[in-house]
Parts: C-alpha cells; structure tokens; sequence
C-alpha cells in the first residue's frame, strides 16, 4: 500500500527537520529556564551543555561570543533563563539550543514582568506595522540620543558626516545604563521634541541584558511611540531587543547600521546623478540625430520641390516664348506676309486711310521699300 511512497534517506530527514525549526518564527527567539548540567567550559571559549527540568533535558551549547558577555561563571545545578534558538545538527539527529544570553535565576522575575508590558503594548496596538512611518534619506537635520562620550555616538556622527555630510546632527546627551538611565532618557527625548528634526536615532552599544533595561522602560516607550519625527533605534546587537527596538520605526542591529538607515550615501546620490547625466546626453544625442534626419529629409523634399518649381516655370516660359512668337509681326512677315505705313509709321489698316499719290513704306520679311499710290481700288 506504500508503493508510491517516496524512499527518503536518513540525511533528508534530518535536513528537513532542520529546515523545519530554522523557518519557524517562534522557535528563533525564545526564553528558556532551566537548570544546568553537564556543563563544559572549552579553551576556544565555548559553553556546551544541557538545559533540564523534572521532566525533559535539551543540549545547548554557547558560542564563545556571547559567552564572553554572561557576568557570571556558570556551573552545574545553576537554574539560569537563557534567549536562544532551536536548531538540529544534522549529522547526528538531534536538536539543540543556540544559546545567545544566559542570566541568573534572580533576574527571571524582571524578564516575566519585561514580558507583561510587551503583551500589554502589542495588545495596544503600538507595536503594529501600520504606524511605522518611511525614513526620509535626504534630511536637513538628525538627531542623536545616546551617551555622549561612548562609541556610539562616534560611530553614528562618523558615519552619517562620511555618508550625508550636508545634514545638520544634533545630539541629546543621556546616561544610557543604570537607576537614572530612563529618567535621563526621556528627559533628552522631551528635549528633541523642541527640534525640526527629520530623523531622531536613540541608541547605544551592546551589553549584558540588564544594562540595556533602561530602554524597556514604560514611561520612555510611550513617550517615543508619540515622538512627532520618525524614530531609529539602535540598541545594542542584532539580538538584544528592547521594547524601544519594537516602538520605533526602523530597527538598526548597530549604531552604524542607524546612520546608514538616516541617509543616503552620497556616493550613491553621485552615480545617480552621472547615471541621469549620461541618459540624458543620450537622449540629446538621439534628439539631434533625429533632428539631422530630418533636416535631411525636409531638405531633399524643398530640393525636390524646387526642382519641380524650376520645371514648371521652364515649361511656362517656352509656352509663353511660343505664344509671343505667334503673335511676333516677323513671323508673321516670314510666311509670305507685309506691312504697309503711312508718313506717320502709322499701320495702313484699311484703303480708306491711303490717298493718290500718298508715299508708302512696305515692310517685308527681307527688307523694306517705299511706294507711291497711284490706284485705289475697294472691295
């Protein structure tokens, strides 16, 4: 009955298992708590070890950079919450945690009330995409708030005078860690509410969990979700995430990833613009071959006219020198014909202008002679 099964091997199962887990959003992601055993600390500076409670036990392991953060040195039978991901290792079968943090069982408490007021700002909609705004990347002004003498801020200014040196940056000092943090924070927000600014970038550099709590804060979140400019934020690593990183419109993993989201290179603005300067000397190029083409033509057809002008005035004339020659007296005179003229040189049109004995000049075709009248005979 499984003839047309297909026959799959024991490596693509395991890869499709992997698979599985990597695109599952919620496995990417997650808090664990549990209680450390078969813990082992390697010279490279990696954690291995495993996760368990009463009734189930996962591997995990630590890379040394994140374990290299942790201020504490783990051990067998420490109950710890770590942020990590579900992967399988392909060769043996077998899933693990990646772990990313790891925390002592006493700052649980902190992370299931982090988790509360993230449920109720979701819940309020503040989260939702739809009131994310677009970041304008040619802006008149920028504004900073981050601690004034850290990496951070060097980072950002360096990067944003580098990429888009023709913005103004103004910075709004702040603690960015400890008891006063929040408070220093929303103070310095409240003050760059005061500013036109087309951008605001809160941020810091990476650290333990606990130090960056100042960004979770309530008071602070709501105050950023109504900030009157669009908000970078830029808090720690790719995987620390604050309740500031989800308010904001965009979310930068460093502080030079915020600048590169504030502005646009310039580079890029200069091939733009030598990119548009070569269309366009092609389209005037184009234009005038064009043009060219056409004067050609025009100019073949005016020749063509003309010549046809030229023809027909040349026609016209022999017509008109035919014309004239008919009615030229000498022709008239070349087929046999003669004029006679009184004294006058007036025509003798008829024998009742003529006397006796009046003088006579008679024009022929070949020369002329004068005559006397002596006889008068009418019709």
């Amino acid at each position: 009955m499984f003839e047309n099964t297909p026959i799959l091997t024991v490596t693509d199962i395991n890869t499709y298992v992997k698979a599985v887990l990597s695109s599952d959003e919620r496995l990417k992601f997650v808090r664990i708590k549990g209680e450390i055993s078969n813990f082992k600390a390697y010279p490279s500076g990696h954690f291995y070890f495993s996760l368990k409670d009463n009734e189930s036990t996962i591997s995990a392991v630590m890379f040394s950079t994140y374990a290299k953060r942790i201020s504490f040195s783990p051990k067998n039978g420490d109950e710890v919450v770590v942020l990590a991901s579900v992967d399988a290792y392909v060769p043996r079968g077998s899933y693990n945690l990646n772990v990313f943090e790891m925390e002592e069982v006493g700052l649980g408490q902190q992370l299931i009330e982090l988790e509360k007021l993230k449920r109720k700002l979701a819940s309020e909609g503040l989260f939702d995409e739809s009131r994310k705004r677009e970041i304008n990347i040619f802006p008149k002004a920028i504004g900073i708030i981050t601690a004034p003498n850290g990496a951070a801020i060097r980072d950002i200014v360096t990067n944003i005078k580098r990429r888009y040196p023709i913005a103004d940056i103004y910075v709004f000092p702040s603690l960015v860690q400890g008891e006063q943090a929040p408070k220093e924070l929303l103070k310095a927000f409240n003050e760059s509410q005061k500013y036109d600014l087309d951008t605001l970038i809160i941020g810091r550099g990476g650290g333990a969990s606990e130090d960056l709590s100042a960004f979770n804060d309530e008071s602070l979140v709501r105050a950023v979700a109504n900030s009157k400019m669009p908000i970078i934020a830029a808090v720690g690593h790719e995987i620390d995430i604050t309740l500031i990183d989800y308010i904001a419109d965009k979310r930068a993993s460093t502080p030079t990833g915020a600048a590169e989201l504030a502005t646009v290179d310039r580079r890029e603005i200069q091939k733009e613009f030598d990119y548009s300067l070569l269309e366009m000397e092609q389209a005037i190029k184009e234009l005038l071959e064009s043009k060219k083409e056409e004067l050609t033509s025009l100019k073949e057809e005016l020749n063509e006219a003309l010549k046809e002008k030229v023809d027909d005035q040349k026609r016209d004339l022999e017509h008109y020198k035919t014309q004239l020659e008919l009615l030229n007296p000498k022709s008239v005179l070349s087929r046999g014909y003669s004029i006679s003229l009184d004294e006058s040189g007036k025509a003798v049109t008829s024998i009742s202008k003529i006397k006796k004995t009046q003088r006579i000049k008679t024009i022929l075709s070949d020369g002329e002679f004068d005559s006397v009248v002596t006889e008068i005979e009418g019709k």
